[in-house]
């Protein structure tokens, strides 16, 4: 299991969410009729009843994979025993990150989604593991560090 770490500025009062960085997400389909998320375990939409092989889709919501239990989620969502590539195109890892600008907070996945903040559209965004042993990007005095273990996740 890994560790869970509190992440701070070891000057001044700045935090960002404990636990590893992030959390596994997988990719639902949204039905293009009624909107609800396809659970492709189900065999019908429940907002409207079509059959899930058949739903014309309007895109994909992200959904978090609670921990330890990812492998539940994917499986309610993508359906028993997904493609290897299905499971690879459809799940990810989103991280904590913040604006060294603006100091907004916010998740993505750095290996997917553009590095720009959502509030500013910086692209100066960094990880919790990036920022780790750097200047604080709140007070600029401190350092940013991982703090001490807290267990495990």
């Amino acid at each position: 299991m890994p560790p869970i770490y509190e992440y701070h500025c070891d000057t001044c009062e700045f935090t960002m969410p404990s636990g590893w960085g992030g959390y596994m997400y997988v990719q639902a389909k949204i039905c293009a009729t009624c909107g609800e998320l396809i659970h492709e375990i189900e065999d019908f939409c429940v907002g409207c009843g079509t059959r899930t092989e058949t739903v014309d889709t309007a895109g994909y919501e992200r959904i978090t994979c609670s921990h330890p239990l990812e492998h539940k989620e994917v499986e309610r969502v993508l359906g028993a025993n997904p493609s290897e590539e299905k499971r690879n195109n459809r799940t990810g890892f989103n991280s904590h990150c913040v604006c060294r600008d603006c100091l907004s907070q916010c998740e993505l996945d750095v290996e997917r989604d553009n590095r720009q903040c959502p509030d500013c559209e910086s692209p100066r965004v960094r990880t919790l593991d990036e920022l780790v042993d750097e200047p604080c990007p709140n007070c600029e005095e401190g350092t940013f560090i991982q703090g001490t273990n807290r267990g495990v996740a």
